[in-house]
C-alpha cells in the first residue's frame, strides 16, 4: 500500500499545481456561445450512464447466480466487506432461471463498469455545475480541462484497481484507459449546448440558490446509494436505499422544477454583496475542485487525510481569493470603504454560523464519509444564505 500511497500522493499533487492554473484560465476565459441547435444536456447523458450501470448489474448477478451459484469467494478475497451482496429475489432468480449462455456475461463481472465509471464521475460533476451556472459550465468543458480531469480521475482509479488487484486488473486498466481516451472526445459534444434559459449564469437570488442546492443534496444521495449498491455489485442492498432514493428523486424533481421556473420568471441581481459572494465562491469552488477532486477523495482513504486536507484547503483558498477579489470589484465606488467594511464583517458572521452548521453535519451518524461531508454542505450553504441574505437586506 505505501506505494500507491506514495503514486496518489503524487497525482494528488500534480492534479492540484497543474489543475488551478489551467481551470483560472478556463474560468476566466470567454464564454463560449451556445449552438442554436438543441441539445442533449450532461445529466440526460448521466442517466444513460446510470442506466447502462444498472443494466450490467442486472446481468452480473444473472451470471453470478446461474453459473457461480452465488458464489463469489474467488472475488471476494480482494476487496473490502460490503461487495457482492446479491439480490436473490424471486424476479432476479427467474431472470437468472431462463437467461440464456449465462455463462457469457462473465464480461460483467468487475470490467464492463472500468469503462462507464469515469463517465459517471464526471457527467455527474459537470450536471451540478450546470446546474449553478450553465456559462461556466461551457468553459469547464473545454479539451484542456476535459483532458486533465479524464486523466487524473483515471490515473486514481487506476491506482486504487491496483491497490485491490483482482485477476481481472490488467483487463481493467486497459478498459479504463479507452474510457479516458473516448469521455474527452464524447464530452466534447457537451460544450455548446444552450442553457435552459439563453444568457442565463449563475442565481440571482436567494430562492434560486437554495433550489440548486437542494439539488445537488438530492442528486449526491442518488450517487451514494448508487455507488453502495450498483458499483459494489450488491444489488442486494438496493431495498434498503429505496426509501431515501424515493425521497431524494422528489426532492430533485421539486427543485428543478422550481429552478427552473425562477430563471425564466426573471428578477433582480442578486439582493447584495452578501449573496453575490456565497454564489461566486461556489462558482469558484466548484471550478477548481474540478481536476482534483477524485485524487483528493481518495487520498482520504488510501493516502493520508492530512494530505488530503492540505490539499483541499489550498484549492478552498485559491478560490475564496478569487471569489473576494471578483465580489470587491463589483461593490460601488461610491463609499467603497463603509461598504468594503459592513461586507467583510458580515461575511465573517455568514462563515461563523455556516462552519457551525457544517461540523454539526459531520456528527450525522452515516456508513460513508461522503454522506456526513453531503449534510455539511448542505447545512454549510443553507446557513450561509439565511445569514447573508439577512445582513444584505439590513443595508
Amino acid at each position: 500500500m505505501t506505494g500507491t500511497s506514495a503514486a496518489l500522493h503524487a497525482t494528488v499533487t500534480a492534479s492540484v499545481l497543474v489543475g488551478l492554473p489551467v481551470t483560472i484560465r478556463a474560468v476566466r476565459a470567454p464564454a463560449v456561445e451556445p449552438s442554436p441547435r438543441r441539445a442533449v444536456g450532461p445529466g440526460w447523458w448521466l442517466a444513460a450512464v446510470v442506466g447502462l450501470l444498472l443494466v450490467n448489474q442486472v446481468l452480473f448477478t444473472v451470471y453470478a447466480l446461474r453459473v457461480r451459484n452465488g458464489d463469489l469467494s474467488y472475488l471476494g478475497g480482494y476487496v473490502p466487506d460490503g461487495w457482492f451482496e446479491l439480490a436473490d429475489g424471486p424476479v432476479m432468480t427467474w431472470l437468472a432461471d431462463h437467461a440464456p449462455a449465462p455463462g457469457l456475461l462473465a464480461v460483467c463481472a468487475l470490467r464492463l463498469p472500468s469503462l462507464l465509471e469515469l463517465p459517471f464521475g464526471m457527467l455527474a460533476y459537470l450536471t451540478i455545475v450546470n446546474w449553478l451556472d450553465p456559462r461556466l459550465y461551457r468553459r469547464l468543458t473545454g479539451t484542456t480541462v476535459l483532458a486533465l480531469t479524464s486523466a487524473s480521475y483515471s490515473i486514481t482509479f487506476g491506482l486504487i484497481e491496483w491497490a485491490m488487484h483482482t485477476v481481472y486488473t490488467t483487463q481493467d486498466l486497459v478498459l479504463r484507459a479507452v474510457s479516458a481516451v473516448l469521455t474527452v472526445f464524447a464530452f466534447g459534444r457537451l460544450r455548446r449546448r444552450p442553457s435552459a434559459v439563453p444568457g442565463t449564469g449563475a442565481p440571482r437570488t436567494a430562492a434560486e440558490l437554495l433550489a440548486f442546492a437542494a439539488s445537488t443534496a438530492a442528486l449526491g444521495f442518488l450517487a451514494l446509494a448508487l455507488y453502495d449498491s450498483v458499483l459494489l455489485y450488491s444489488m442486494g442492498k438496493v431495498g434498503q436505499h429505496v426509501p431515501g432514493a424515493v425521497v431524494a428523486g422528489l426532492v430533485l424533481a421539486a427543485s428543478r422544477l422550481a429552478a427552473s421556473r425562477l430563471r425564466e420568471r426573471g428578477g433582480p441581481l442578486p439582493a447584495g454583496p452578501g449573496l453575490d459572494t456565497l454564489t461566486t465562491g461556489l462558482s469558484w469552488w466548484l471550478a477548481l475542485f474540478l481536476i482534483p477532486a477524485l485524487a483528493i477523495r481518495y487520498e482520504l482513504g488510501f493516502g493520508s487525510r492530512l494530505f488530503a486536507a492540505a490539499a483541499g484547503l489550498l484549492v478552498i483558498g485559491a478560490a475564496t481569493t478569487a471569489a473576494l477579489f471578483q465580489v470587491y470589484g463589483r461593490l460601488p465606488l461610491a463609499g467603497r470603504a463603509a461598504a468594503v467594511r459592513r461586507w467583510l464583517l458580515g461575511l465573517a458572521v455568514a462563515v461563523l454560523v455556516a462552519v457551525v452548521a457544517a461540523a454539526g453535519g459531520l456528527a450525522v451518524p452515516a456508513v460513508h464519509t461522503e454522506l456526513r461531508l453531503l449534510w455539511s454542505a448542505a447545512l454549510f450553504v443553507l446557513a450561509a444564505t439565511a445569514v447573508t441574505t439577512t445582513w444584505d437586506r439590513q443595508r
